[in-house]
């Protein structure tokens, strides 16, 4: 029996079963595709008629009914919805009829933004998500049982009561059946670091589950002690993966790297597959629209315990126009430009991304001649910025290189240096270059 199938007895999900699905659906046409996408949001937007307030007030105000979605143009008669609309509105968007729904779960999702929204999910939603990632499973050449190494962020603080340690007990069970090696990024120590590294060395690792940042370090270090590896794949996910990273990954642990996208109200957007020319949309389980801003907005055809229709979740990306050559019809995303909150404001209006910083410092050498490991820049005002670093001491020069670049583009900002031994993650465990405080 595949261990997928026991997985699914003990979390309740159908995981294998979608899987199947998706392995068919994967060379369907886009015509194909989107025939399953008006189906499911027929069946979506009939449950939020019935059973949504926020939803069945709306459609009744612009005197719509289930029956008059023919296409997929419908959707434009939806308003888009916010984090914010949600949080004002919380009870019109929880379901009347939520008890009858099957393994809800209630998490919260803040972000890089802080602003925390407790999101619902279901046994139905989760198991399309999971379905697709195992399909992703097949795009990156990963077997079901072969030893994965998962360097994943978990809860900070562990409750102790008899529900947790069901839970705690339960995955437990889950990763010993699929074969995995789990250490927590949140652990920093030298002991924790040395015993991941040992687990590459002496383990036959086919699989690296993890942030791109921590991923990042790990090689650094690796790099320094001058220890090879061979790995076959890396899978990040949470934070963007650069060009940078996949080459120290490829020569460090020999590692292909595969991406993918998500959030937290919506998980498992896009993944990766082998032709390496962006991320396929998981267009059985989503609709994604884009406006003038690149602005994401998407609706999630599965959650029925909390329907996102035309969510707006504050990232933009850029969908491509081409095919992928791999050809799958699915559309691509061919770059994720992030969240207001990681950009800089300059003095003059412009926006600088955080990855212009990441450049900036490859290109000049800088990176590389200073073993930067880490960096982060902070913006308190508009005239001011931090650049911390975690790297050997900048020289003036290669501070006036980096000075000087990022006047040139925002204006005459004072930049203050500072020098650090480590810049800790944010609270979700993930690595955040740029801080804006402005926002």
């Amino acid at each position: 029996m595949d261990t997928t199938k026991i997985a699914d007895i003990l979390s309740g999900k159908n995981v294998y079963k979608r899987y199947l699905e998706f392995k068919e659906s994967q060379w369907f046409s886009q015509s194909e595709l989107k025939e399953i996408q008006l189906n499911k949001l027929r069946s979506l937007i009939y449950h939020c008629y019935e059973n949504v307030p926020y939803y069945r007030n709306y459609m009744k105000k612009i005197d719509m009914i289930p029956s008059d979605i023919k296409s997929l143009d419908i959707l434009k008669e939806f308003p888009i919805i916010t984090k914010e609309i949600i949080k004002v509105n919380y009870n019109d968007f929880t379901p009347v009829n939520l008890k009858k729904i099957k393994g809800v779960k209630i998490s919260q999702t803040g972000g890089t933004t802080g602003n925390i929204l407790m999101k619902r999910n279901d046994a139905n939603s989760r198991s399309h998500t999971w379905g697709a990632y195992k399909r992703f499973e097949d795009w990156m050449g990963f077997k079901t049982g072969e030893k994965l190494l998962r360097l994943m962020g978990g809860h900070v603080i562990h409750k102790h009561n008899l529900k947790s340690k069901i839970n705690d007990l339960k995955y437990k069970v889950i990763y010993y059946l699929e074969n995995s090696i789990v250490f927590n990024p949140y652990d920093t120590e030298e002991d924790v670091v040395n015993k991941i590294i040992s687990t590459l060395i002496k383990q036959d690792i086919k699989l690296i589950r993890g942030y791109p940042q921590y991923l990042y370090n790990l090689c650094c270090i690796m790099e320094r002690r001058g220890i090879r590896c061979k790995v076959p794949i890396i899978m990040t996910t949470a934070e963007p993966i650069l060009e940078e990273h996949r080459k120290l990954f490829k020569k460090v642990l020999g590692s292909e790297s595969y991406d993918q996208y998500g959030c937290g109200e919506i998980e498992g957007i896009a993944f990766e597959c082998s032709s390496h020319e962006g991320l396929h949309i998981t267009e059985e389980n989503v609709i994604v629209e884009t406006d003038e801003n690149n602005n994401l907005i998407c609706t999630d055809l599965n959650n029925y315990s909390m329907p996102f229709i035309r969510y707006y979740n504050a990232d933009q990306l850029i969908i491509k126009s081409e095919k992928c050559s791999c050809g799958r019809a699915h559309r691509l995303i061919g770059k994720i430009l992030g969240r207001e909150c990681d950009y800089i404001i300059g003095l003059n209006g412009e926006y600088l991304h955080w990855a212009y910083f990441w450049h900036l410092i490859f290109d000049s050498n800088i990176a590389e001649r200073r073993d930067l490991r880490k960096f982060q820049v902070i913006q308190n005002s508009r005239d001011t910025i931090e650049f911390h670093y975690v790297a050997d001491e900048l020289s003036s020069d290669e501070k006036n290189i980096i000075g000087d670049n990022i006047r040139n583009r925002i204006g005459n900002v004072n930049i203050e240096f500072i020098q650090e031994k480590d810049i800790p993650n944010s609270k979700s465990g993930k690595y955040r270059p740029v801080i804006n405080n402005l926002i």
